[in-house]
């Protein structure tokens, strides 16, 4: 199984969801990631391609869409890093 690690931004923008107290959209994000780890291939997984590797996933709740971009290490199959997880610029 493949491990997904945020960067300091997403972490920061994960954290201020679970403050704010926005389950739904931290539900939909889990389960984003959950996906991910079980298999970065999947359709649902690569959503949009980003230059250089990177890949994304939009995630919604009843009000806002949300991006999560990922990218596999260089170095490592089994680690996959979110490079960016908030509003989604491009809806």
């Amino acid at each position: 199984m493949t491990e997904a690690r945020f960067d300091p931004q997403p972490s920061d923008a994960y954290a201020a969801l679970e403050s704010a107290g926005s389950e739904d959209l931290l539900d939909a994000i889990d389960v984003a990631v959950d996906l991910l780890e079980e298999d970065p291939g999947d359709k649902r997984c690569r959503q949009r391609s980003f230059s250089d590797g990177l890949w994304g996933i939009t995630v919604r709740d009843r009000s806002e869409d949300w991006l999560i971009i990922w990218e596999r290490d260089r170095d490592s199959e089994d680690l996959i890093h979110i490079r960016y997880l908030g509003a989604d610029p491009f809806a």
